[in-house]
């Protein structure tokens, strides 16, 4: 979905952002080291866990930070559901498998085991700022509510669009080779006040001299 909105960016590159759109897992992987700003595929998301993720109460959306190895995201998904009393569906089931082939095509892509995982039920303006983020890249995945904003600038105009609901988004980040390069920004949809929520899942490569969010994470540690 496109808007008319026009982000005030200071950019010093007057190079168009570009965005490789893909519509199968097999093209998302092969991908999944991009020479341009993004990859997003196109997908849409089974209706049923869409209509699950709706039903749920703000109060019960899941939101943990973890490190962990990428084999141990979806018992780590399952369990943070289960802390808010939510477990044994359908729904959750795909979402485990989802986001376990989602973080092993990052761990596989950066050749690491590690990743750092971010589940985050968001009802604000967060993030609202269009930014870079400064990682080597990162993955994200909106299952609820309205998706990542791409702004699509070229110098100081430009269209934003918003990355549609369950559709994965691989973005390049400051720590990128040739950074340089990069000129694709991104940022939260502003929703507050609108009565939306979204959650969100952020998937980030963890290397081993990469100490960033030590300070706030916990280690998943699996049954």
């Amino acid at each position: 979905m496109l808007t008319s909105e026009t982000p005030k960016i200071n950019q010093d590159r007057a190079t168009k952002p570009s965005v490789n759109r893909v519509s199968t897992w097999a093209e998302f992987q092969a991908q999944s080291r991009p020479l341009e700003d993004a990859v997003l595929w196109q997908r849409a998301m089974p209706k049923s866990v869409r209509d699950w993720l709706d039903q749920i109460p703000d109060a019960h959306l899941p939101t943990g930070r973890f490190r962990l190895a990428s084999v141990e995201i979806g018992a780590c998904l399952e369990e943070i559901f289960a802390e808010v009393g939510i477990a044994n569906h359908p729904a959750l089931s795909w979402l485990r498998q989802d986001a376990e082939r989602l973080a092993s095509l990052v761990a596989k892509m950066h050749d690491v085991s590690t990743v750092r995982l971010r589940v985050e039920a968001v009802f604000d303006n967060a993030c609202r700022k269009f930014h870079i983020d400064n990682v080597v890249a990162r993955l994200l995945c909106t299952y609820r509510g309205p998706g990542t904003q791409l702004s699509m600038c070229q110098g100081e105009t430009g269209e934003i669009e918003t990355v549609p609901t369950g559709a994965p988004v691989l973005l390049k980040g400051k720590k990128w080779p040739q950074a340089d390069d990069v000129t694709l920004h991104h940022r939260s949809p502003p929703i507050e006040g609108t009565g939306m929520s979204r959650l969100v899942l952020v998937l980030d490569p963890v290397h081993e001299d990469d100490e960033i969010g030590t300070s706030y994470e916990r280690r998943f540690k699996p049954n």
